[in-house]
């Protein structure tokens, strides 16, 4: 699989809101370098509705108004994805930083790009966490498989910030709630590749380049953050029950009946 830069911030704002839904895309769309604007957007895959066809005004309008979070496309060099997520209301929702903002970025953009694209988000998604790093580094942190009482599960754990953060990354951004639950007076003395105070955060740049994330050097860099700022706060995947990840058996069984019932549909057609 062809590696990438995956940049996340996850946040508690209002997304819907119009002030930030205008200050947010009329900045993306011309408040940062032009290889880091996108080029399409929509409410899924295929992402096809050209932004330059309807421009900006329509593509706040679909923000606002549309059926689903959007998500956006660059289609030239450098390519990137960009899903979002964030309903009105949290409603029951436990998170305590709900929603996301997700970018998969072509390597080919270089590390001063994909650092000028996870500060603008970090400047208006306000987030509680974010961090940069490749794909396959973030795949090997938190993806899981394991086989459930329904068949074998894929999923990917541990990046919702609340009890425990989700890890140290080529770049992590610790929002003022994240600082506030490792303690500030812990980042003055911290030795990593560079730290620095930016919005409400701090951002942390545990090695130079994205380019050796997943490297033993890389791996020895985030221990040594994680063990000065409380390894204790960090997620861990080697800890994870995975038995508190199966389905109920009382779950279980709801769902092989629709599947049963859906199948028996199918035959009858």
């Amino acid at each position: 699989m062809k590696d990438k830069y995956l940049i996340c911030v996850k946040t508690d704002k209002s997304l819907g809101d119009r002030a930030f839904v205008e200050s947010f895309l009329k900045g993306w769309l011309s408040g940062v370098s032009q290889e880091l604007r996108p080029e399409r957007f929509d409410f899924g895959e295929p992402i096809r509705r050209k932004v330059a066809e309807e421009g900006i005004e329509s593509v706040i309008d679909a923000w606002l108004n549309g059926p689903a979070p959007m998500m956006f496309k660059r289609v030239s060099k450098p390519k990137f994805v960009v899903d979002t997520s964030w309903r009105r209301h949290k409603g029951l929702d436990p998170r305590q930083f709900p929603w996301h903002c997700t970018v998969w970025l072509d390597f080919s953009a270089g590390d001063v790009l994909a650092l000028e694209l996870f500060r603008f988000l970090i400047a208006h998604f306000e987030p509680g966490f974010g961090w940069a790093t490749s794909y396959l580094d973030e795949r090997e942190k938190h993806f899981i498989t394991f086989m459930d009482r329904i068949g074998q599960v894929e999923t990917f754990a541990g990046l919702d910030p609340g009890k425990a953060l989700p890890g140290i990354y080529w770049a992590t951004y610790f929002g003022r709630w994240a600082v506030a639950k490792v303690g500030a007076e812990k980042f003055d003395s911290l030795n990593a590749y560079r730290v620095e105070r930016y919005c409400d955060g701090i951002l942390v740049l545990a090695y130079p380049s994205c380019r050796l994330a997943g490297s033993p050097e890389a791996r020895q860099a985030e221990e040594k953050i994680k063990e000065h700022l409380g390894r204790e706060l960090f997620f861990d995947k080697s800890k994870v029950d995975i038995e508190s990840l199966k389905t109920r058996p009382e779950d279980a069984a709801v769902i092989e009946a629709k599947i049963a019932e859906v199948k028996k549909r199918r035959a009858q057609r």
